[in-house]
Protein backbone atom coordinates (compact mmCIF):
# COMPACT_ATOMS: atom_id res chain seq x y z
CA UNK A 1 0.00 0.00 0.00
CA UNK A 2 2.95 2.38 1.02
CA UNK A 3 4.35 1.66 -2.39
CA UNK A 4 1.06 2.58 -4.40
CA UNK A 5 0.69 5.64 -2.42
CA UNK A 6 3.89 6.70 -2.88
CA UNK A 7 3.52 5.78 -7.52
CA UNK A 8 0.39 8.19 -6.79
CA UNK A 9 2.08 10.57 -5.16
CA UNK A 10 4.99 10.08 -8.16
CA UNK A 11 2.32 10.52 -10.80
CA UNK A 12 0.54 13.82 -9.11
CA UNK A 13 3.61 15.95 -9.76
CA UNK A 14 3.39 14.73 -13.43
CA UNK A 15 -0.39 14.71 -14.60
CA UNK A 16 -3.81 14.31 -13.24
CA UNK A 17 -4.15 10.91 -11.69
CA UNK A 18 -6.78 7.89 -12.65
CA UNK A 19 -6.36 5.92 -10.39
CA UNK A 20 -7.58 2.22 -11.76
CA UNK A 21 -8.55 -0.10 -8.48
CA UNK A 22 -9.37 -3.82 -8.37
CA UNK A 23 -11.00 -4.76 -5.12
CA UNK A 24 -13.61 -6.64 -3.50
CA UNK A 25 -16.21 -5.64 -1.30
CA UNK A 26 -13.73 -6.54 1.98
CA UNK A 27 -10.74 -4.79 0.31
CA UNK A 28 -9.24 -1.90 2.56
CA UNK A 29 -8.43 0.56 -0.47
CA UNK A 30 -6.66 3.45 0.28
CA UNK A 31 -6.96 6.36 -2.73
CA UNK A 32 -4.05 8.97 -2.59
CA UNK A 33 -4.10 12.09 -4.35
CA UNK A 34 -2.08 15.37 -4.59
CA UNK A 35 -2.78 18.55 -4.92
CA UNK A 36 -1.38 22.19 -4.10
CA UNK A 37 -2.62 24.44 -2.20
CA UNK A 38 -4.92 27.40 -3.56
CA UNK A 39 -5.80 25.08 -6.71
CA UNK A 40 -8.97 27.11 -7.81
CA UNK A 41 -12.42 25.74 -7.58
CA UNK A 42 -13.81 23.15 -10.13
CA UNK A 43 -10.16 21.90 -10.92
CA UNK A 44 -9.39 18.26 -11.03
CA UNK A 45 -7.75 16.68 -8.31
CA UNK A 46 -7.87 13.54 -9.76
CA UNK A 47 -10.17 10.34 -11.71
CA UNK A 48 -10.97 7.18 -9.97
CA UNK A 49 -12.05 3.54 -12.23
CA UNK A 50 -13.30 0.98 -9.66
CA UNK A 51 -13.26 -2.46 -11.38
CA UNK A 52 -13.56 -6.09 -10.33
CA UNK A 53 -12.34 -8.61 -12.51
CA UNK A 54 -15.16 -11.01 -11.48
CA UNK A 55 -18.06 -8.68 -11.79
CA UNK A 56 -19.52 -6.42 -15.13
CA UNK A 57 -17.94 -3.55 -16.08
CA UNK A 58 -20.75 -1.46 -16.07
CA UNK A 59 -19.95 2.15 -14.91
CA UNK A 60 -20.29 2.76 -11.21
CA UNK A 61 -20.63 6.07 -8.98
CA UNK A 62 -18.99 7.34 -6.47
CA UNK A 63 -20.42 9.16 -3.26
CA UNK A 64 -17.92 11.69 -1.05
CA UNK A 65 -19.21 11.05 2.48
CA UNK A 66 -17.59 14.89 3.29
CA UNK A 67 -18.03 17.43 0.59
CA UNK A 68 -16.75 20.35 2.57
CA UNK A 69 -13.18 20.89 0.25
CA UNK A 70 -14.27 17.83 -2.45
CA UNK A 71 -17.05 16.07 -4.31
CA UNK A 72 -17.41 14.28 -7.88
CA UNK A 73 -18.39 16.03 -10.64
CA UNK A 74 -22.15 15.87 -11.43
CA UNK A 75 -21.32 15.50 -15.57
CA UNK A 76 -18.23 13.37 -15.20
CA UNK A 77 -19.03 10.92 -11.78
CA UNK A 78 -15.50 9.20 -11.62
CA UNK A 79 -14.26 12.67 -11.36
CA UNK A 80 -12.83 14.16 -8.08
CA UNK A 81 -12.63 18.21 -8.22
CA UNK A 82 -12.13 21.17 -5.66
CA UNK A 83 -15.11 22.32 -4.42
CA UNK A 84 -13.51 25.31 -2.05
CA UNK A 85 -10.76 26.68 -1.00
CA UNK A 86 -7.51 25.48 0.09
CA UNK A 87 -5.55 26.84 2.21
CA UNK A 88 -3.25 24.29 4.09
CA UNK A 89 -1.07 27.38 5.70
CA UNK A 90 -4.12 29.08 7.96
CA UNK A 91 -7.53 26.08 7.67
CA UNK A 92 -6.52 23.77 10.20
CA UNK A 93 -10.11 21.94 8.97
CA UNK A 94 -8.33 21.13 5.92
CA UNK A 95 -5.18 19.76 7.60
CA UNK A 96 -7.17 16.54 9.44
CA UNK A 97 -4.32 13.94 9.92
CA UNK A 98 -1.71 14.14 12.22
CA UNK A 99 2.19 15.93 11.10
CA UNK A 100 0.93 19.92 10.21
CA UNK A 101 2.29 21.79 9.53
CA UNK A 102 5.05 19.77 7.43
CA UNK A 103 2.28 17.55 6.11
CA UNK A 104 -1.16 18.69 5.52
CA UNK A 105 -3.65 15.81 4.45
CA UNK A 106 -7.37 15.75 4.26
CA UNK A 107 -9.27 12.18 4.60
CA UNK A 108 -12.32 11.15 3.69
CA UNK A 109 -15.19 8.34 2.79
CA UNK A 110 -16.01 7.34 -0.55
CA UNK A 111 -19.38 5.19 -0.67
CA UNK A 112 -19.57 2.93 -4.17
CA UNK A 113 -22.57 2.48 -5.95
CA UNK A 114 -22.27 -1.44 -5.25
CA UNK A 115 -21.91 -1.46 -1.64
CA UNK A 116 -17.57 -0.55 -1.57
CA UNK A 117 -16.27 1.59 0.52
CA UNK A 118 -12.96 3.34 -0.15
CA UNK A 119 -10.61 5.55 1.68
CA UNK A 120 -9.78 8.97 0.26
CA UNK A 121 -6.47 10.81 1.03
CA UNK A 122 -5.51 13.88 -0.53
CA UNK A 123 -2.29 15.68 -0.26
CA UNK A 124 -2.49 19.49 -0.09
CA UNK A 125 1.12 20.79 -0.95
CA UNK A 126 2.47 23.99 0.25
CA UNK A 127 3.21 26.69 -2.48
CA UNK A 128 4.84 29.82 -2.03
CA UNK A 129 2.09 31.81 -1.73
CA UNK A 130 3.26 34.22 1.38
CA UNK A 131 6.12 37.19 1.86
CA UNK A 132 8.35 37.22 4.74
CA UNK A 133 6.71 39.67 7.22
CA UNK A 134 8.37 41.22 10.64
CA UNK A 135 7.23 41.99 13.86
CA UNK A 136 6.42 45.55 14.68
CA UNK A 137 3.98 47.87 16.25
CA UNK A 138 4.22 50.17 13.11
CA UNK A 139 0.19 49.99 12.59
CA UNK A 140 0.16 51.14 8.89
CA UNK A 141 1.46 49.59 5.71
CA UNK A 142 5.24 49.48 4.74
CA UNK A 143 8.64 48.69 6.18
CA UNK A 144 8.46 47.22 10.08
CA UNK A 145 10.76 49.73 11.73
CA UNK A 146 13.45 47.90 13.75
CA UNK A 147 15.51 49.69 16.28
CA UNK A 148 18.80 48.12 18.53
CA UNK A 149 21.43 50.33 20.98
CA UNK A 150 24.24 49.18 20.31
CA UNK A 151 27.86 51.00 23.03
CA UNK A 152 30.23 52.57 21.20
CA UNK A 153 32.93 51.00 23.53
CA UNK A 154 31.69 47.49 22.09
CA UNK A 155 34.50 45.19 20.80
CA UNK A 156 34.28 44.26 16.99
CA UNK A 157 32.45 41.12 16.56
CA UNK A 158 29.99 41.97 19.11
CA UNK A 159 26.95 40.08 17.74
CA UNK A 160 23.58 41.33 18.56
CA UNK A 161 20.34 39.54 18.59
CA UNK A 162 16.94 41.10 16.17
CA UNK A 163 13.54 40.43 16.17
CA UNK A 164 13.08 37.41 13.70
CA UNK A 165 10.47 37.80 10.70
CA UNK A 166 7.95 34.65 9.85
CA UNK A 167 6.55 33.31 7.18
CA UNK A 168 3.45 30.68 7.31
CA UNK A 169 5.12 28.25 4.51
CA UNK A 170 7.27 25.34 4.80
CA UNK A 171 10.54 24.56 4.06
CA UNK A 172 11.92 25.87 1.15
CA UNK A 173 8.93 28.06 1.18
CA UNK A 174 9.88 29.50 3.90
CA UNK A 175 12.88 31.99 5.38
CA UNK A 176 15.87 30.44 4.02
CA UNK A 177 18.24 33.60 4.78
CA UNK A 178 18.51 37.20 6.03
CA UNK A 179 20.46 39.73 4.26
CA UNK A 180 21.41 43.77 4.61
CA UNK A 181 20.13 45.20 1.93
CA UNK A 182 23.00 47.69 0.29
CA UNK A 183 22.00 50.17 -1.85
CA UNK A 184 23.21 51.14 -4.84
CA UNK A 185 26.22 53.93 -4.50
CA UNK A 186 26.23 52.81 -0.66
CA UNK A 187 29.54 53.03 0.73
CA UNK A 188 30.13 50.08 2.79
CA UNK A 189 33.33 51.44 3.96
CA UNK A 190 31.11 53.45 6.34
CA UNK A 191 28.64 51.32 7.33
CA UNK A 192 30.19 49.59 10.35
CA UNK A 193 28.17 46.58 10.55
CA UNK A 194 27.06 43.17 8.71
CA UNK A 195 24.18 40.48 9.35
CA UNK A 196 25.29 36.84 10.07
CA UNK A 197 22.35 34.57 9.08
CA UNK A 198 22.49 30.94 9.69
CA UNK A 199 20.40 28.28 9.94
CA UNK A 200 19.51 26.19 13.50
CA UNK A 201 17.30 23.25 12.99
CA UNK A 202 16.04 24.44 10.09
CA UNK A 203 15.76 27.70 11.42
CA UNK A 204 16.88 30.38 9.70
CA UNK A 205 18.41 32.76 12.20
CA UNK A 206 20.59 36.01 11.99
CA UNK A 207 22.52 38.69 14.17
CA UNK A 208 23.91 42.37 13.65
CA UNK A 209 27.76 42.49 14.02
CA UNK A 210 29.95 45.16 14.55
CA UNK A 211 32.30 45.34 11.81
CA UNK A 212 34.44 48.46 12.63
CA UNK A 213 34.94 51.36 15.25
CA UNK A 214 31.95 53.13 16.21
CA UNK A 215 32.00 56.72 17.66
CA UNK A 216 28.92 58.72 18.59
CA UNK A 217 29.90 62.01 18.55
CA UNK A 218 30.74 61.84 14.66
CA UNK A 219 27.48 59.24 13.71
CA UNK A 220 25.14 58.39 16.27
CA UNK A 221 22.47 56.22 14.33
CA UNK A 222 22.55 53.99 10.71
CA UNK A 223 20.01 53.58 9.06
CA UNK A 224 20.09 50.13 7.65
CA UNK A 225 17.55 47.85 5.89
CA UNK A 226 17.09 44.18 6.72
CA UNK A 227 15.40 41.62 3.49
CA UNK A 228 14.36 38.24 5.21
CA UNK A 229 14.16 35.94 1.81
CA UNK A 230 12.47 32.73 0.94
CA UNK A 231 13.71 29.94 -0.97
CA UNK A 232 11.47 31.35 -3.98
CA UNK A 233 13.18 34.97 -3.67
CA UNK A 234 10.24 36.86 -1.95
CA UNK A 235 11.96 39.58 0.27
CA UNK A 236 10.25 41.25 3.07
CA UNK A 237 11.54 44.00 4.24
CA UNK A 238 12.52 46.06 7.64
CA UNK A 239 14.17 49.28 8.17
CA UNK A 240 16.71 48.43 10.75
CA UNK A 241 17.99 52.07 12.74
CA UNK A 242 20.97 51.05 15.00
CA UNK A 243 21.58 53.70 17.56
CA UNK A 244 25.23 53.89 19.22
CA UNK A 245 24.93 55.23 22.82
CA UNK A 246 27.48 56.37 25.47
CA UNK A 247 26.48 53.39 27.63
CA UNK A 248 25.21 50.30 27.17
CA UNK A 249 20.99 50.77 27.57
CA UNK A 250 19.44 48.54 28.55
CA UNK A 251 16.53 46.46 26.82
CA UNK A 252 13.76 44.34 28.13
CA UNK A 253 14.54 40.70 29.16
CA UNK A 254 12.15 37.89 29.04
CA UNK A 255 12.67 36.28 32.22
CA UNK A 256 12.64 32.66 30.70
CA UNK A 257 15.20 33.96 28.18
CA UNK A 258 17.29 35.63 31.36
CA UNK A 259 21.32 33.94 31.11
CA UNK A 260 24.06 34.79 33.24
CA UNK A 261 24.67 38.32 34.30
CA UNK A 262 21.08 39.33 33.63
CA UNK A 263 22.02 39.33 29.92
CA UNK A 264 19.70 37.41 27.06
CA UNK A 265 20.45 34.14 25.52
CA UNK A 266 21.78 34.13 22.32
CA UNK A 267 19.18 31.18 21.59
CA UNK A 268 16.74 33.28 22.79
CA UNK A 269 14.68 32.59 19.28
CA UNK A 270 14.76 28.98 19.85
CA UNK A 271 13.16 28.50 23.71
CA UNK A 272 9.63 28.90 23.33
CA UNK A 273 7.69 30.01 26.21
CA UNK A 274 5.45 26.95 26.37
CA UNK A 275 2.07 26.14 28.09
CA UNK A 276 -1.18 24.60 28.14
CA UNK A 277 -4.78 25.15 28.67
CA UNK A 278 -7.86 22.93 28.37
CA UNK A 279 -10.20 23.43 25.42
CA UNK A 280 -13.46 23.65 27.72
CA UNK A 281 -12.00 27.24 29.44
CA UNK A 282 -14.21 30.40 29.75
CA UNK A 283 -14.22 33.02 27.62
CA UNK A 284 -12.80 35.72 29.30
CA UNK A 285 -10.38 33.96 31.41
CA UNK A 286 -7.32 34.80 32.09
CA UNK A 287 -4.54 32.41 31.44
CA UNK A 288 -2.38 31.50 34.86
CA UNK A 289 0.76 32.12 32.69
CA UNK A 290 2.53 33.86 30.24
CA UNK A 291 5.80 35.57 29.18
CA UNK A 292 7.28 38.49 31.55
CA UNK A 293 9.96 40.72 30.77
CA UNK A 294 12.08 43.03 32.59
CA UNK A 295 13.91 46.23 32.22
CA UNK A 296 16.79 47.73 34.61
CA UNK A 297 16.23 50.94 33.47
CA UNK A 298 14.13 53.21 35.93
CA UNK A 299 11.69 55.05 34.90
CA UNK A 300 9.62 55.60 31.33
CA UNK A 301 12.87 53.79 30.08
CA UNK A 302 12.29 50.56 32.25
CA UNK A 303 8.76 50.79 31.93
CA UNK A 304 7.29 47.83 28.83
CA UNK A 305 4.39 47.70 26.64
CA UNK A 306 3.14 44.36 25.36
CA UNK A 307 1.82 43.53 22.19
CA UNK A 308 1.31 40.84 19.45
CA UNK A 309 3.90 40.96 17.16
CA UNK A 310 2.74 42.06 13.13
CA UNK A 311 3.68 38.40 11.99
CA UNK A 312 0.57 36.95 14.43
CA UNK A 313 -1.12 34.87 12.83
CA UNK A 314 -5.07 36.34 12.96
CA UNK A 315 -6.55 32.92 14.26
CA UNK A 316 -4.22 33.96 17.67
CA UNK A 317 -5.76 37.64 17.98
CA UNK A 318 -9.11 36.24 17.01
CA UNK A 319 -9.15 33.71 20.36
CA UNK A 320 -6.66 35.64 22.93
CA UNK A 321 -6.07 38.82 24.08
CA UNK A 322 -3.24 40.43 25.01
CA UNK A 323 -2.61 43.15 28.31
CA UNK A 324 -0.79 45.67 27.01
CA UNK A 325 0.26 46.65 30.48
CA UNK A 326 1.20 43.19 31.95
CA UNK A 327 1.13 41.10 28.99
CA UNK A 328 -1.35 38.79 30.80
CA UNK A 329 -3.16 36.47 28.09
CA UNK A 330 -7.12 36.31 28.47
CA UNK A 331 -9.41 33.82 26.38
CA UNK A 332 -11.38 35.87 23.14
CA UNK A 333 -13.25 32.99 21.90
CA UNK A 334 -13.95 29.60 22.38
CA UNK A 335 -11.13 27.30 21.91
CA UNK A 336 -12.60 23.72 20.73
CA UNK A 337 -10.09 21.61 19.31
CA UNK A 338 -12.44 18.91 18.02
CA UNK A 339 -14.44 21.09 15.56
CA UNK A 340 -11.75 22.42 13.38
CA UNK A 341 -10.29 24.83 16.09
CA UNK A 342 -6.19 24.70 17.02
CA UNK A 343 -4.50 22.28 19.01
CA UNK A 344 -1.64 24.41 19.21
CA UNK A 345 -0.88 28.55 18.87
CA UNK A 346 2.57 29.48 18.14
CA UNK A 347 3.21 33.68 18.09
CA UNK A 348 5.46 36.42 19.14
CA UNK A 349 5.07 38.65 21.96
CA UNK A 350 7.18 41.96 21.73
CA UNK A 351 8.17 43.93 25.15
CA UNK A 352 9.21 47.07 24.12
CA UNK A 353 10.46 50.04 26.88
CA UNK A 354 9.69 53.85 26.92
CA UNK A 355 13.19 55.13 26.01
CA UNK A 356 14.65 56.92 23.56
CA UNK A 357 15.39 55.21 21.29
CA UNK A 358 12.59 52.80 22.58
CA UNK A 359 14.16 49.30 22.62
CA UNK A 360 12.56 45.71 22.22
CA UNK A 361 12.80 41.90 23.13
CA UNK A 362 11.12 39.35 21.51
CA UNK A 363 9.53 35.95 22.57
CA UNK A 364 8.02 33.02 21.02
CA UNK A 365 5.41 31.46 22.87
CA UNK A 366 3.18 28.27 21.92
CA UNK A 367 -0.15 27.16 23.73
CA UNK A 368 -1.12 23.97 23.55
CA UNK A 369 -4.66 23.17 23.42
CA UNK A 370 -5.62 20.09 25.52
CA UNK A 371 -8.67 17.85 24.59
CA UNK A 372 -11.56 17.45 26.80
CA UNK A 373 -14.24 14.40 26.40
CA UNK A 374 -16.57 16.97 25.54
CA UNK A 375 -17.69 14.71 22.76
CA UNK A 376 -19.73 11.75 22.18
CA UNK A 377 -19.36 9.66 18.64
CA UNK A 378 -20.71 10.86 15.93
CA UNK A 379 -23.02 8.19 14.23
CA UNK A 380 -23.63 8.84 9.92
CA UNK A 381 -26.22 6.36 8.38
CA UNK A 382 -26.15 5.51 4.35
CA UNK A 383 -29.03 3.72 3.51
CA UNK A 384 -28.54 0.60 0.97
CA UNK A 385 -32.10 1.25 -0.04
CA UNK A 386 -34.31 4.13 -1.20
CA UNK A 387 -37.52 4.62 -1.68
CA UNK A 388 -39.00 4.26 -5.20
CA UNK A 389 -38.83 6.74 -7.76
CA UNK A 390 -42.16 8.86 -8.37
CA UNK A 391 -42.08 8.21 -12.08
CA UNK A 392 -41.63 4.33 -11.16
CA UNK A 393 -43.96 3.50 -8.20
CA UNK A 394 -43.36 0.41 -6.90
CA UNK A 395 -40.12 -0.18 -8.00
CA UNK A 396 -37.30 -1.00 -5.96
CA UNK A 397 -33.90 1.56 -6.53
CA UNK A 398 -30.54 0.38 -5.15
CA UNK A 399 -28.69 3.04 -4.39
CA UNK A 400 -26.81 5.01 -1.94
CA UNK A 401 -28.82 7.55 -0.12
CA UNK A 402 -27.76 11.20 1.27
CA UNK A 403 -26.08 10.57 4.96
CA UNK A 404 -27.90 11.51 7.62
CA UNK A 405 -25.28 13.10 10.20
CA UNK A 406 -26.90 12.63 13.94
CA UNK A 407 -26.60 15.35 16.52
CA UNK A 408 -24.54 13.48 19.33
CA UNK A 409 -25.75 13.90 22.83
CA UNK A 410 -25.50 11.89 26.13
CA UNK A 411 -27.89 8.98 27.25
CA UNK A 412 -28.51 6.71 30.26
CA UNK A 413 -31.16 4.46 29.49
CA UNK A 414 -31.23 0.80 28.39
CA UNK A 415 -29.61 0.42 25.33
CA UNK A 416 -32.84 -2.49 24.30
CA UNK A 417 -35.56 0.34 25.37
CA UNK A 418 -33.73 3.31 24.15
CA UNK A 419 -36.69 4.98 22.61
CA UNK A 420 -38.01 8.96 23.18
CA UNK A 421 -35.51 11.77 22.75
CA UNK A 422 -32.88 9.17 20.18
CA UNK A 423 -32.83 9.83 16.58
CA UNK A 424 -34.70 7.46 14.92
CA UNK A 425 -33.20 6.42 11.57
CA UNK A 426 -36.18 4.72 8.97
CA UNK A 427 -34.46 2.11 6.96
CA UNK A 428 -35.98 -0.38 4.28
CA UNK A 429 -35.36 -3.92 3.37
CA UNK A 430 -37.24 -6.46 0.86
CA UNK A 431 -39.46 -8.98 2.22
CA UNK A 432 -38.27 -12.45 1.68
CA UNK A 433 -34.57 -12.00 0.92
CA UNK A 434 -31.60 -14.25 1.81
CA UNK A 435 -29.68 -13.84 5.20
CA UNK A 436 -26.89 -11.34 5.49
CA UNK A 437 -28.37 -8.74 3.31
CA UNK A 438 -26.73 -5.35 3.30
CA UNK A 439 -29.67 -2.95 4.79
CA UNK A 440 -27.04 0.28 5.42
CA UNK A 441 -23.84 1.07 6.20
CA UNK A 442 -22.69 2.80 9.27
CA UNK A 443 -19.78 5.29 10.15
CA UNK A 444 -18.62 6.49 13.77
CA UNK A 445 -16.26 8.61 14.95
CA UNK A 446 -15.62 10.77 18.06
CA UNK A 447 -14.00 14.36 17.51
CA UNK A 448 -11.88 13.93 20.60
CA UNK A 449 -8.63 12.87 20.68
CA UNK A 450 -6.42 9.68 22.28
CA UNK A 451 -9.01 7.43 24.44
CA UNK A 452 -11.18 10.62 25.02
CA UNK A 453 -11.67 9.20 20.61
CA UNK A 454 -12.17 5.90 20.97
CA UNK A 455 -15.50 4.45 21.41
CA UNK A 456 -17.20 0.72 20.96
CA UNK A 457 -20.15 0.20 19.22
CA UNK A 458 -23.00 -2.44 19.78
CA UNK A 459 -26.24 -3.55 18.84
CA UNK A 460 -29.30 -4.28 21.09
CA UNK A 461 -30.72 -7.68 21.06
CA UNK A 462 -32.26 -8.47 17.63
CA UNK A 463 -32.97 -11.89 16.21
CA UNK A 464 -33.21 -10.82 11.84
CA UNK A 465 -30.49 -8.07 12.25
CA UNK A 466 -26.24 -8.28 12.79
CA UNK A 467 -23.63 -5.18 12.98
CA UNK A 468 -21.21 -6.26 11.43
CA UNK A 469 -17.14 -4.24 12.10
CA UNK A 470 -15.65 -3.99 8.47
CA UNK A 471 -12.80 -1.40 8.73
CA UNK A 472 -11.53 1.73 9.85
CA UNK A 473 -10.77 4.60 7.67
CA UNK A 474 -8.19 6.80 9.22
CA UNK A 475 -10.66 8.37 12.57
CA UNK A 476 -13.68 6.94 10.78
CA UNK A 477 -15.27 3.00 12.05
CA UNK A 478 -17.37 1.39 9.20
CA UNK A 479 -20.14 -1.54 10.15
CA UNK A 480 -22.57 -2.71 8.06
CA UNK A 481 -26.56 -3.65 9.09
CA UNK A 482 -27.19 -6.59 7.28
CA UNK A 483 -30.17 -9.22 7.84
CA UNK A 484 -29.32 -12.56 9.26
CA UNK A 485 -32.95 -14.02 7.81
CA UNK A 486 -35.72 -13.35 5.44
CA UNK A 487 -38.13 -11.44 6.77
CA UNK A 488 -42.29 -11.90 5.65
CA UNK A 489 -43.80 -8.51 5.43
CA UNK A 490 -47.03 -9.43 6.87
CA UNK A 491 -46.18 -11.46 9.67
CA UNK A 492 -43.30 -8.21 10.38
CA UNK A 493 -44.14 -5.18 8.63
CA UNK A 494 -40.84 -3.41 10.27
CA UNK A 495 -37.73 -4.19 12.74
CA UNK A 496 -36.74 -2.18 15.54
CA UNK A 497 -33.56 -2.00 17.13
CA UNK A 498 -30.85 0.44 19.30
CA UNK A 499 -27.63 1.31 18.29
CA UNK A 500 -25.28 2.37 20.77
CA UNK A 501 -21.76 3.85 20.53
CA UNK A 502 -19.84 5.14 24.21
CA UNK A 503 -16.40 6.22 24.09
CA UNK A 504 -13.57 5.38 26.42
CA UNK A 505 -13.11 8.76 27.67
CA UNK A 506 -13.86 9.53 31.61
CA UNK A 507 -16.76 10.24 32.39
CA UNK A 508 -17.85 8.12 29.24
CA UNK A 509 -19.49 9.98 26.33
CA UNK A 510 -22.47 7.86 24.23
CA UNK A 511 -24.58 8.41 21.52
CA UNK A 512 -27.54 6.12 20.59
CA UNK A 513 -29.68 5.71 17.31
CA UNK A 514 -32.72 3.80 16.92
CA UNK A 515 -32.56 1.60 14.37
CA UNK A 516 -36.31 1.70 12.55
CA UNK A 517 -36.12 -1.07 9.13
CA UNK A 518 -39.38 -1.04 7.21
CA UNK A 519 -40.04 -4.31 5.11
CA UNK A 520 -40.80 -3.41 1.56
CA UNK A 521 -43.62 -5.43 0.68
CA UNK A 522 -43.04 -7.52 -2.77
CA UNK A 523 -45.67 -9.27 -4.82
CA UNK A 524 -45.51 -12.32 -3.55
CA UNK A 525 -48.80 -13.95 -3.08
CA UNK A 526 -51.26 -14.75 -5.41
CA UNK A 527 -55.09 -13.69 -5.53
CA UNK A 528 -57.46 -16.08 -2.97
CA UNK A 529 -60.85 -17.03 -2.73
CA UNK A 530 -62.19 -16.64 0.45
CA UNK A 531 -63.67 -20.02 -0.06
CA UNK A 532 -62.80 -23.01 -2.20
CA UNK A 533 -66.69 -23.43 -3.28
CA UNK A 534 -69.63 -20.95 -3.79
CA UNK A 535 -72.81 -21.93 -4.59
CA UNK A 536 -75.25 -19.72 -6.22
CA UNK A 537 -78.91 -19.91 -7.45
CA UNK A 538 -79.95 -18.26 -10.72
CA UNK A 539 -83.74 -18.08 -11.34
Amino acid sequence: MALVSALLILCSQLCHITCVIASTINTATIVTFVIDENAPIGHEVGRIQLKDPSTSTSPLTFTLQDTSYFNFDPSDPSRLVVRSTLDRDADRKLCTESGWPEVCSWSGVIFVSDGRLLSLRVVVRDTNDNVPRWPSNRPQDGPAQLHVAVSENCALGTMVDLPLASDPDIGENSIVRYELVRPAGMNTLRVPFDISSTNVHSRALYRLIVKGPLDRETQSTYHLTVAAIDGGGNQGLAQLTVHVTDENDNKPIFKHLRGPDNISLISDELKPFVMTVDEDVPVGTKLSEHPVATDEDEGDFGRITYAFALSTPDTVKRDFNIDPDTGVLSVRNALDCDTGGLTQYQFVVIAQDHGAPPLTATARVIINVRDKNDNAPVITITSALVPPSPSQPGAPDYELSEKTPNVPHSVESDMDSAVGSEKKTPLRLLENTSENKLIATITVHDPDSEENGKFTCSLGKSDELQLTYMKNLGKLSVYQLSSTRSVDRERQPELRVALRCRDHGQPSQSNTELLTVHIVDVNDNAPEFSSKRYSFQVS
